[in-house]
């Protein structure tokens, strides 16, 4: 018998046993046959003897990898069995979870990263996988609507929530010790502020509290330092913007500036007009321009607020971005660029659609969110809304859960007041229809008629539908006049023609036997 042992990563322990010879060897016979057991005996012997160490080896190594109580090293397979035991295990507060298939390619791919940082993420983040293919895992896998794979998500304090990073190695790592670490962070310079806040993030936006009634950051009490814990906990404004804090983690950033911050730094952060305790929204490119929470201090409203704003003035759309910007409650308003053509031009776009989204009338900036969009990279996808990529700058806005849009390609940056505010001007006095997206276009004419037809529905289908019937009436009453008895003459010419032929080859086949008969 032989063993064959695979362990990896000290979680998957593969076993197989070969029967090589169903005798015992040789030197087996040699041993007094009191000692020898028979070659029945033997076999039965073998194999109990191999699978008990076999269930002790597995034993030990399940305890070592998934062991509830401890924290993971690494990535734990998760079934509907041993799912809720694990999530709920207090060493193991927060996890990332990948539903998967195991014939996916994408899958594959991410595995072993997945395999690598789990190791540097233990004690701060347990990473487990679901096989969706698994019967056992059916239930679990619809419970959480998994259509594509592999599907990441996370979940922490009880909540799950669709995972927002990166999924390269050092991406999975940053997420894992962000989520460890303090959901606020505790700041006292402008500096800090933005070393730490605005520019980790990725829109370079930041959420600040500000509360001079609070615990002093750096204070002694008692001969301690005030923990951090204690500073949040210490007025009504910064118990909620902790509280929101922690369940927008892994989307925005927080700071809660220190109650004894100098009024310079306030001025350096465009926030030295503010009197008393606030909250705000930080811009990079527009630090003069805070947005100040105006609501009621509680967590349902102030979290209302950060999710609504927690997004550039105007972003810069990609796949990264899109399904946030898309789901956010409003429709958006998608300027269209070329970055490799006239960068003027380009520039010029840009710069009046982010003045228009700051400063343009509120009955219309406040039905939207903005964004930018490179139209040569990214031409397939804008083609879909009549964008074409020879014709740009230019501008639409997308519904994208009702699959509309809004677009007029008469509108060019030579109209009065620039192309964005015709555009919106056009928009708020109903000159513009929405239409249906469709899947993408052909390039070249026909594509141009496939979207003049699905642009025209339903009077387009309509008059198509008149030319078809059109056509064949034409065709059908053309055939009335030609001699009812002409199809009868053909055929009977065709019939003398045939046999005609018939009688032909008869005779030569005649012919040809006559010579062989004469041969012989």
């Amino acid at each position: 018998f032989f063993l064959t042992l695979t362990i990896n990563h000290l979680s998957v322990l593969q076993c197989r046993l070969v029967v090589v010879r169903a005798t015992p060897p040789p030197f087996l016979s040699k041993l007094n046959n009191k000692m020898a057991p028979t070659p029945s005996r033997f076999v039965r012997w073998s194999i109990r003897t191999t699978i008990l160490l076999l269930l002790l080896l597995s034993t030990n190594i399940v305890v070592h990898s998934s062991e509830i109580g401890k924290p993971h090293d690494t990535v734990i397979p998760l079934t509907d069995e041993n799912f809720e035991s694990h999530l709920n295990d207090p060493s193991n507060g927060l996890w990332l979870l990948k539903f998967y298939a195991p014939w996916c390619g994408h899958c594959k791919q991410l595995e072993p990263k997945l395999d690598q940082a789990a190791p540097y993420l233990s004690g701060k983040m347990a990473i487990g996988k679901i096989d969706c293919t698994a019967s056992t895992n059916k239930s679990l896998c619809k419970r959480f609507e998994i259509r594509g794979y592999p599907t990441l998500k996370f979940y922490r304090d009880g909540d799950f929530y669709d995972y927002p990073g990166g999924r390269t190695i050092d991406a999975i790592i940053d997420f894992g010790e962000k989520m460890s670490s303090s959901a606020v962070v505790l700041v006292k310079s402008a500096a800090e502020v933005m070393d730490q806040l605005v520019e980790k993030n990725m829109d370079g936006v930041a959420f600040l509290a500000y509360d001079p009634a609070a615990a002093a950051f750096g204070k002694k009490d008692d001969e301690k330092e005030v923990e951090l814990d204690e500073f949040i906990q210490s007025t009504k404004l910064t118990q909620v913007f902790g509280q929101v804090a922690r369940k927008m983690q892994a989307q925005a950033s927080f700071g809660l500036l220190s109650s004894d911050i100098a009024p310079a730094e306030l001025q350096t952060l465009g926030l030295d007009k503010l009197d008393g305790a606030f909250l705000v929204k930080i811009e990079k490119d527009i630090l003069h321009r805070p947005k100040v929470y105006k609501g009621d201090i509680n967590s349902l409203d102030y979290l209302n607020f950060v999710k609504e704003n927690n997004v550039a003035l105007v972003s810069l759309l990609g796949p990264h971005n899109f399904r946030t910007l898309t789901t956010m409650g409003k429709p958006l308003a998608i300027g269209v660029y070329d970055p490799e053509g006239d960068e003027a031009k380009s520039k010029e776009f840009e710069k009046e659609l982010k003045s228009f989204a700051l400063d343009g009338p509120n009955q219309m900036t406040e039905k939207y969110h903005f964004a930018l969009m490179d139209g040569k990279k990214w031409g397939k996808f804008v083609s879909q809304f009549s964008i074409e990529s020879d014709a740009l700058p230019d501008i639409f806005i997308l519904n994208a859960e009702e699959k509309t849009y809004w677009q007029d390609a008469t509108i060019t940056s030579s109209s009065s007041g620039g192309v964005v505010s015709a555009f919106f001007k056009a928009m708020e006095n109903g000159e513009i229809e929405s239409r249906k997206q469709s899947r993408g276009r052909a390039g070249g004419p026909f594509g141009v008629v496939i979207q003049a037809f699905l642009d025209n529905l339903p009077y387009s289908a309509i008059a198509l539908a008149g030319i078809i019937f059109a056509f064949f009436a034409v065709f059908y009453f053309s055939f009335d006049d030609y001699p009812d008895d002409e199809p009868e003459q053909m055929t009977v010419a065709q019939r003398k023609h045939a046999e005609a032929i018939a009688a032909a080859e008869k005779e030569s086949s005649e012919k040809k036997e006559e010579i062989v008969e004469g041969k012989k």
